[in-house]
């Protein structure tokens, strides 16, 4: 075991905890000590980190009044959280993946770095920077980012940034998907509206599928991950209508799930752009609105400017032009194999490799 000690920091959504379980997973396979700072949110996507977790309270600042009571409560319990943990541990190192839940013990970080006790490094997820990131950009040594153009980073930060995708399952076996496809077979239907605002889309959603399911005749398979005071109303509908299915409230084996999907509908969370470009997926984003700064619109329009996916606005998701678009991709098999293609002509960085290198892990 190196003497080196890494903290990863990170919480709230699967886009912002998924990359720092993959990063954290290879230097602990390089023989680094790791040790992961999530708060409750993101705790449910940890389950693959080889190293130690540590649990932090957090909240953000909501739409509601009780929201923001438990942002103020929880804020000093973060702070002094961190602090304790962070003190203890005495990081050479520390990498930050966005979310409010990495706020407190970034502040603590900067702390330890005025006495040249730590490093500190940040990775932004989305196309447009988050407020924490961009907040603590100032005190970062180096600054990673999943896309090449980042709204929002700052001229002055520009210099120490580095285009270096997102960090991906390093044992993970990718390969590339088929482009022939064939015509008569059972389409498999992935719909997946997210951490955020996913229990409207889902039904809008199953409305579109249940018509094109009866005009095809009978010839999808939806598979759904929804939100669990969801999931019984959304299997009565779909036993109801004949309909091949499979529900859950979140998938542990998301990159197969997407090799085996031939249409995804989903929102345009940093973490799903990241999925469909791997596996190669015909995709139709549906950002959602909002979402802070519109970072989802940003990253899905990244993938729509190459020819390798299709947005539709939520707000035309009911009529009847957004029916045809979803039922065309279904039925088209050309128009996959266009979207499939387009999206293996995108440079996928090894994003675990140019990270460990750029904090000088090697």
């Amino acid at each position: 075991m190196k003497s080196d000690c890494v903290i990863l920091i990170t919480g709230g959504t699967g886009g912002h905890v998924i990359p720092a379980v993959n990063l954290g997973n290879y230097m602990i396979d390089k023989g680094y000590c790791c040790y992961l700072l999530v708060d409750k949110r993101g705790i449910k996507y940890t389950s693959n980190f080889k190293g130690k977790i540590i649990k932090i309270y957090s909240a953000h600042l909501g739409y509601n009044f009780f929201d923001n009571i438990r942002f103020f409560v929880f804020l000093p319990i973060g702070f002094i959280q961190s602090a304790i943990y962070l003190i203890k541990i005495c990081p050479t190192k520390g990498i930050a993946f966005g979310s409010y839940a990495s706020f407190m013990p970034l502040l603590i970080l900067s702390m330890f770095k005025v006495f040249g006790l730590t490093e500190i490094f940040l990775h932004e997820q989305n196309s447009v920077m988050g407020k924490v990131n961009k907040i603590f950009s100032r005190f970062a040594n180096k600054i990673f980012l999943n896309f090449e153009i980042t709204k929002k980073l700052g001229n002055k930060y520009i210099n120490k940034s580095y285009f270096a995708g997102s960090p991906k399952n390093h044992t993970f076996n990718y390969t590339s998907r088929s482009i022939k496809i064939k015509e008569n077979k059972l389409k498999k239907i992935f719909v997946s509206g997210g951490s955020q605002g996913a229990f409207n889309l889902n039904y809008s959603i199953c409305n579109i599928l249940i018509k094109i399911h009866e005009e095809l005749n009978g010839n999808l398979e939806i598979v759904m991950q929804c939100p669990f005071n969801q999931i019984k109303n959304m299997e009565k509908v779909f036993k109801e209508k004949n309909i091949k299915y499979e529900i859950k409230q979140y998938y542990n084996d998301i990159l197969e799930r997407l090799y085996e999907t031939d249409v995804l509908i989903t929102r345009a969370g940093a973490g799903t752009i990241n999925d469909v470009i791997n596996t190669q997926t015909p995709t139709i984003f549906i950002p959602l609105p909002k979402s802070t700064n519109n970072h989802q619109l940003n990253n899905a329009r990244y993938l729509e400017e190459l020819h390798a996916s299709i947005i539709i606005n939520e707000n035309k998701l009911n009529k009847e032009e957004s029916y045809l678009i979803i039922k065309n991709l279904i039925k088209n098999t050309e128009l996959q194999v266009n979207l499939i293609t387009n999206l293996q002509k995108i440079n996928n960085i090894d994003a675990n490799t140019l990270i460990y290198k750029e904090m000088n892990l090697l």
